[in-house]
């Protein structure tokens, strides 16, 4: 359990259950176009941060199964929004995955307080086969957030977080995190000052963290091959941003910075001893942004936004000339410098402290019928990537069939993608079971894009390609031309007082251009419909039950075969599925609510298609979790 929990209880107490405080600001905003957070095309390097206020609501990280579609949440989330402290606990069947979590907050004159702790114990599951799958982790995260207001137009927000996991068995990956500690520290000042040509600025400082202990050795059967990997990533950031009117454009321009560092380093174990591998060199990227964005209305109905961004971005591996000083049998595989192993499979002496100078920019046309009720978009934008601290600088020897190596001399990857989109209200919709909303009323959404990629940045197999100097079968990176191409389609439905109901489905394509290849990891069509009924059981006391039917269908389109391709679907073709959910709750008006329900009702055994992980020679599918019951409270005061 969280020992944090009564400290929690004691902020709601000084707030004397007065209304919830107004949230610090955690993050600086966004500018329009904005590319410094453009991940590459497959792969997750971390788990996904719990915002603030979803630490009592959030679901347990499962990334292998589908997401509780939001009805699931809608009762909860509520009740934890509503007070000064909210708790949490839980329970799921299979796995036995618990989670305890709380949240507080609290007016302190012209300040905020926010503090929460959440805890997530995940043991292995069995799957739809009832076969063993050997996932698991504990988690604990504690944020603390505080906003500060010295003026009436002033505020001084700040926030800290620690998000550690420990014993984290990653069944479809080479190696476990025994150890993971993420850190985060942001500070955002926000101004709106009088008679001045600025309307608004703003300046924020943001610190990431991360270090990790892995190997494949601790929490899984002991291989021919013991490699132990420890990491440390550090990021700083920071923006100035001023707002200003210029007739009826409203203007911002914005400066940021950022220095990143990264540096992996792989033990090895057994049958060698000793430190083998620079996997990523000590990597220092500086990068620094100048945006310039601005929006009018063209007409009481018509809108116009427009950016332009430049970003200049320089990195260097400082310890690219280190050589490993490993020792034992099988040393010889990893006697090598990342200087030289780069220059063994990209050819000649590579440049390995390249700069980048990317343009992109942005333009969004909108337009609102009369009556409100229905909008149009077109967005045209072109934002360039430039390549991340693996994709260019990894430095992975040893066996070929772990061998993995970035290339120092790739382009930064151009993305130009035109996307159209409209939505539609009916009958005064306001959303499913808003209060006032009509029933019979209904929303339809749908969005379409196309995205021509130049220099796209594929993972791939030495082949002896064009730039590839060897024919290995390692993997490699190099640039190719794509592109990309989907469609959305979402409703939603008042049926009556005490009915809602949701669809949607999407599709996507991606196509390797250079190679005349299917691109990898590329998520096959799929969809979900939603069905809940709400009803008064008592005075302030409301009921819910609901059901999903998700699916998605095969996925044949793939890139699995390294003697070809890339060989990234490592799992293969996909076969199709679809899921059965079921829930139900019950809200005590704004204080607590119970939520139960049965997962995978029919106990399919399926996995998805997309593996969240960065991929790699070792990564390989993993079954999702069989039929799974689980039970969620929340109570607010």
């Amino acid at each position: 359990m969280l020992r944090g929990l009564p400290v929690l209880v004691a902020m709601g107490a000084l707030a004397e259950s007065a209304p919830a405080a107004e949230p610090p600001k955690l993050l600086p905003d966004q500018s329009f176009i904005d590319t410094r957070y453009m991940g590459r095309h497959a792969g997750q390097d971390l788990p996904p941060t719990i915002p603030l206020t979803d630490l009592p609501v959030a679901e347990p990280l499962m990334p292998a199964k589908t997401a509780w579609p939001t009805e699931f949440f809608a009762q909860r989330r509520a009740v934890a929004a509503a007070g000064n402290v909210a708790l949490t606990g839980g329970f799921q069947g299979n796995g036995v995955v618990s989670t305890e979590a709380g949240l507080a907050n609290t007016e302190l004159g012209d300040a905020s307080l926010w503090a929460g702790a959440r805890h997530d114990h995940v043991k292995p599951y069995e799957d739809g086969a009832g076969q063993r799958v050997n996932y698991g982790y504990d988690r604990i995260n504690t944020q603390l957030a505080a906003a500060w207001r010295p003026a009436p137009k002033s505020r001084l927000s700040g926030f800290v977080m620690r998000d550690a996991f420990s014993h984290h068995r990653i069944p479809n990956y080479g190696i476990d995190a025994t150890r993971l500690d993420r850190y985060l520290a942001s500070t955002v000042f926000e101004h709106a000052p009088t008679d001045s040509a600025l309307n608004r600025v703003e300046a924020g400082l943001v610190f990431d963290a991360l270090s990790y202990d892995a190997d494949n050795t601790s929490l899984r059967d002991r291989g021919s091959l013991g490699l132990k990997y420890n990491g440390l990533w550090t990021t700083a950031r920071g923006l100035v941003r001023g707002e200003f009117a210029t007739g009826s454009f409203r203007n911002t321009v914005t400066a940021d910075f950022g220095l990143l560092k990264y540096n992996i380093d792989i033990d090895a174990l057994y049958p060698a001893q000793g430190q083998a591998v620079h996997r990523m060199p000590d990597v220092q990227t500086l990068q620094g942004g100048l945006t310039f964005a601005t929006a009018t209305k063209l007409s009481p109905q018509d809108s116009l936004s427009a950016a332009l961004r430049l970003d200049a971005i320089h990195s260097d591996p400082n310890e690219r000339s280190q050589l490993p000083p490993v020792s034992g049998s099988g040393a010889s595989s990893f006697q090598v410098t990342p200087q030289q192993l780069w220059n063994r499979y990209y050819g000649g002496n590579v440049d390995s402290n390249p700069t980048n100078l990317n343009v992109s920019g942005r333009i969004l046309v909108a337009h609102d019928t009369e009556d409100r009720t229905g909008r149009l978009h077109a967005d045209l934008r072109r934002a360039v990537r430039s390549p991340d601290a693996g994709e260019r600088f990894y430095a992975n020897s040893g066996p070929t069939a772990l061998t993995q190596v970035g290339n120092p001399q790739l382009n930064p990857e151009a993305h130009h993608r035109f996307e159209l989109g409209a939505r539609q209200d009916g009958g005064g919709f306001k959303g499913n079971f808003a209060p006032g909303n009509p029933t019979g009323s209904w929303r339809v959404a749908v969005s379409g894009y196309g995205d021509r990629v130049v220099d796209f940045i594929t993972a791939d197999r030495a082949r002896g390609q064009t730039g590839i100097a060897r024919s290995d079968g390692a993997i490699i990176y190099r640039n190719v031309d794509a592109y990309l191409a989907g469609t959305a389609l979402e409703a939603w439905w008042q049926v009556s007082e005490g009915w809602g109901a949701r669809a949607k489905l999407s599709w996507t394509r991606g196509e390797n251009l250079t190679d005349s290849r299917p691109l990898y990891q590329i998520p096959p069509l799929d969809g979900e419909m939603v069905i809940e009924h709400r009803r008064e059981l008592a005075p302030d006391t409301v009921g819910s039950a609901g059901a999903r039917l998700s699916f998605a269908a095969s996925q044949n389109r793939i890139d699995a075969y390294s003697s070809t391709g890339s060989a990234e679907d490592t799992a293969g073709g996909t076969a199709g599925w679809a899921l059965l959910d079921l829930f139900a709750g019950v809200a005590l008006g704004e204080r607590a609510a119970l939520t139960a329900g049965i997962a995978n009702v029919l106990d399919k055994h399926y996995h998805l298609h997309v593996n969240p992980l960065p991929q790699s020679p070792t990564t390989k599918l993993q079954w999702a979790p069989g039929r799974s019951a689980f039970v969620q409270a929340t109570v607010s005061f």
